[in-house]
C-alpha cells in the first residue's frame, strides 16, 4: 500500500494493502475501494463511490458528486459503482444518483477518456469506451461495447444499442438501436459491421442482423416499432443478434423516438 502524505484520506475507509493513493487526493467516508486500486494525483472520490478491483483513476477526476439538478431537496445515500478494470482518464466527472440508495453504474473493462462526464443515473455497460470530452445527460443508459467518439452529446433517457458505434461531435437526442453507427444530430448510418466483427460475431449473426435492420429501416413508413413487431411475429431472426436487434425497438422505453437513417429524415 501506498498513500502519498498529502493525501486526505477518512478515517472510516477501509484500506487494503495493494492500494496506491497519489499526491493531495480525496478519499471521504463512505467509499468502498476493492484490490490493486490506482489513484492518480488531485482525484477526489466523493461519498458513496464504489470502485471494483483494478479500477485506475488519473488526475483531477472526481467520482461522486452531487446530481446537478436545481431545487434538490435534502441529503440521501446514492452513490457510484465503478466495475473492475475500468480506466477513468484525466479530468472525467461522474455523478451520483439522484434518488435515494440509487447507483450511477458504470461497468468492467470500460475507459472513460479525458474530460468525458456521466451525468446522475446514468447506466454505462460493460466494455464500452468514451472519448474525449463525451457528455452523458442524466438517467442515459449505454448498453455493452458501445463507442462514443470525441465530443458526442446524449440527451438525457436516451438509450444506446449494445455496439453502437457513435461518431465525432454527434449529438443523439433519440433511441440508438444495438449494431448500427450514427453521427452528426440522429442520423443514423449503417450497421457497424466492423465493430461486429472484431467483437467475434459469426458470418451467419451478421447477415441475421442486416436482413432484421433491412426490414426495420427499408420499409417507406416511419413505423420502426410496428415493422419490429411484424418481423418478430414472422420469425424473421434466426440468431439471438437479430432477435436483439428487434427486441429493442419493441421493449418499453420513453417517448423519445429511435435514429432514422438520412433518407427519411429528408423525407420528414
Amino acid at each position: 500500500m501506498f498513500i502519498h502524505p498529502t493525501a486526505i484520506v477518512d478515517a472510516q475507509v477501509c484500506l487494503n494493502d495493494s492500494l496506491t493513493v497519489g499526491p493531495f487526493c480525496q478519499i471521504e467516508a463512505g467509499v468502498v475501494l476493492g484490490q490493486n486500486v490506482v489513484l492518480e494525483s488531485h482525484v477526489i472520490l466523493k461519498k458513496g463511490t464504489w470502485l471494483e478491483d483494478g479500477v485506475s483513476v488519473h488526475s483531477f477526476a472526481c467520482i461522486g458528486g452531487g446530481p446537478q439538478i436545481k431545487n434538490l431537496n435534502g441529503a440521501f445515500n446514492s452513490g457510484v459503482h465503478v466495475g473492475a478494470r475500468t480506466i477513468i482518464r484525466e479530468g472525467v466527472t461522474v455523478h451520483r444518483a439522484s434518488e435515494a440508495d440509487g447507483m450511477t453504474t458504470i461497468g468492467s473493462d470500460c475507459l472513460l477518456m479525458a474530460y468525458s462526464h456521466v451525468g446522475h443515473d446514468c447506466r454505462v455497460g460493460n466494455g464500452c469506451t468514451l472519448a474525449n470530452n463525451v457528455l452523458l445527460a442524466g438517467c442515459v443508459h449505454v448498453e455493452d461495447f458501445a463507442f462514443l467518439s470525441g465530443g458526442s452529446m446524449v440527451h438525457q433517457f436516451v438509450t444506446l444499442g449494445e455496439s453502437a458505434f457513435v461518431s465525432g461531435n454527434a449529438t443523439i437526442t433519440m433511441h440508438v438501436p444495438p449494431f448500427v453507427t450514427v453521427l452528426e444530430r440522429n442520423r443514423l448510418k449503417n450497421l457497424n459491421v466492423i465493430g461486429l466483427r472484431r467483437r467475434g460475431f459469426s458470418t451467419e449473426e451478421v447477415a441475421d442482423v442486416k436482413a432484421c435492420y433491412r426490414y426495420v429501416f427499408g420499409h417507406d413508413n416511419l413505423a420502426f416499432q410496428r415493422n419490429a413487431q411484424e418481423a418478430l411475429q414472422i420469425a424473421l431472426p434466426k440468431t439471438s443478434k437479430g432477435r436483439q436487434f428487434l427486441e429493442f425497438f419493441v421493449k418499453d422505453k420513453s417517448d423519445r423516438g429511435f435514429v432514422y437513417p438520412l433518407s427519411q429524415l429528408r423525407a420528414r
